[in-house]
């Protein structure tokens, strides 16, 4: 069973976790094949100008994290969204990333025993595979996409592909997160907290990116390291001004779970499960202005206090 610990977090439980979150390329490919139905549906017009002999253009490239593009353990899979077909680099073990995801649900009795029966490797493959498949294929943001606005929505597609009682459980888990998230950066204090939510994106992929995590080593040194955002912060800005590599990674989780809570709890009503029916029509529209998400996190900010 995987293992989670109450926001302990050492270099010997991520050891713990390797053997449950090993990636082949076998299993990336038949979550492609599985994934990409799915992500035609949703993109419906915008997929189809990009489809291939009846599929998407992209090919899996098994790395390993010194080869991972600068990215280290940090980051699972990444693409070039300009190339065709897409490659699609992803790493050979997630343990690293899927240790910190389950952190950032906090520490309740409740997201412990979620994360035991539902944060299972294949659950997280094919959220990070579904959401990548979309990523290249969305239409035009004219540049000012964000992801922790725009990139939720594909992420939160993904999440929904699960089966029933698995994206409910996710989902769940995305709410503790969001919570945690919420309540430890103040971002209710803040006098605009979507303002602050963009400020905190360019601060964490600039501190993420070419980030030396390359070898258990660097991991051990890393998970050595005390967080800042572990504890109670005066606020956004002032957690950005001393940022570690450590708090921008837990940041990356935390506003993840931000902004798939928000835009589930947006799009309950249509209901959630009708993915389908309302997922181009927000592709088509409000997906591609630059406010886009800004009143979803809003209002959930102000649900959740």
């Amino acid at each position: 069973m995987f293992q989670v610990r109450r926001l302990t977090l050492n270099f010997e439980l991520y050891q713990a976790n390797k053997s449950h979150f090993a990636v082949d390329r076998a299993l990336i490919q038949d979550t492609f094949d599985r994934c990409e139905p799915r992500a035609v549906e949703a993109l419906s017009v915008f997929g189809e100008r990009h489809l291939w002999q009846g599929r998407l253009p992209v090919y899996p490239i098994m790395v390993t994290p010194p080869d991972n593009g600068g990215w280290g353990h940090l980051l699972p899979m990444w693409f070039k969204p300009h190339e065709r077909p897409v490659p699609f680099y992803t790493l050979d073990n997630w343990a690293f990333f899927a240790t910190m995801y389950t952190r950032s649900f906090g520490a309740s009795d409740e997201a412990r025993k979620l994360i035991e029966t539902f944060f299972t490797g294949k659950n997280l493959v094919k959220v990070v595979v579904g959401s990548n498949l979309l990523l290249p294929f969305l239409p035009s943001t004219q540049g000012a996409g964000l992801f922790f606005r725009h990139g939720m929505l594909p992420f939160l597609l993904s999440i929904l592909w699960l089966d029933k009682p698995d994206y409910q459980a996710w989902l769940r888990l995305h709410m503790l997160g969001a919570e945690q998230f919420a309540a430890t950066l103040h971002l209710a204090d803040e006098p605009d907290p979507v303002e602050a939510l963009d400020m905190l994106e360019f601060a964490v992929f600039a501190r993420l990116e070419r980030n030396g995590i390359e070898t258990d080593e660097a991991v051990a040194s890393l998970l050595s390291v005390s967080p800042l955002l572990a504890e109670e912060r005066p606020g956004v800005r002032e957690a950005e001004a001393e940022f570690s590599l450590l708090d921008a990674y837990h940041t990356l989780f935390g506003a993840i779970c931000l902004g798939v809570s928000a835009l589930a709890e947006t799009y309950q009503d249509n209901p959630l499960s009708a993915w389908r029916e309302w997922a181009y029509p927000e592709l088509a529209f409000p997906y591609r202005t630059p406010d886009y998400g800004k009143l979803a996190i809003l209002s959930y900010l102000n649900t959740i206090g």
